[in-house]
């Protein structure tokens, strides 16, 4: 196999690549996103006393690729011929997300965006946006996320009041090599970006509570 953190096995892992990815060749990683935990929606709606509304979450240029990517240099990245996430980055994150934050917020029913309906709307509830800028494998054998998440709340008329602005990064370090450490490695840098902001949201939350 091969280590991320050593360019010149990288690189030569990228022209490996370039000859090869017939169909029997393409690997395909997903998160491990269980959710037999988690209610089914009617029955966390009658728990819940706060709705979040989870934009779709916007991850930047080629990182959005279903191709893995691997970070050569600080100037350099590399996507994957025959490594790919089984779906579109965002799409695969905005899934995750939603199940994590069901489990780690307090009184709070997490839906995506679209599936916001008309007379939810007619009352406030909270809205999360994120930016993805980093989704890829690091120079030190790691996996690197970072980004932007936005807390807002919606009030009844519609307007939008931002609560919070803050930045998250996280690295994981792979403990194997291999794009499937890749994927359980950024699984991981994921996870704990999310509970630091399930932390933050459910004090915010708290707080709007307090002050009406």
């Amino acid at each position: 196999m091969f280590r991320f953190a050593t360019p010149i096995i990288a690189i030569a892992l990228a022209s490996a690549c370039s000859s090869s990815g017939s169909p029997s060749d393409l690997r395909y990683y997903q998160f491990n996103n269980n959710q037999a935990d988690i209610s089914s929606v009617s029955q966390v709606r009658e728990q819940t006393q706060y709705l979040l509304r989870l934009s779709p979450i916007k991850v930047h240029g080629t990182l959005n690729n279903r191709a893995m990517v691997i970070k050569l240099s600080e100037h350099e990245i590399y996507s994957a011929n025959s490594h790919f996430w089984a779906d579109a980055p965002a799409q695969m994150l905005v899934s995750y997300t939603q199940t994590q934050l069901m489990r780690q917020l307090n009184n709070v029913l997490v839906v995506k965006g679209a599936d916001v309906y008309a007379e939810q709307l007619e009352s406030a509830f909270f809205q999360l946006d994120i930016d993805v800028e980093q989704f890829n494998a690091g120079l030190d054998n790691n996996a690197e996320i970072a980004g932007l998440w936005r807390l807002s709340k919606v009030d009844n008329k519609g307007k939008l009041h931002v609560l919070k602005i803050a930045r998250f990064a996280h690295t994981e370090p792979l403990a194997d090599d291999g794009y499937g450490e890749l994927a359980k490695a950024l699984e991981g840098a994921w996870k704990n970006s999310i509970s630091e902001m399930s932390t933050d949201i459910n004090t915010l939350i708290a707080k709007e509570n307090m002050a009406n």
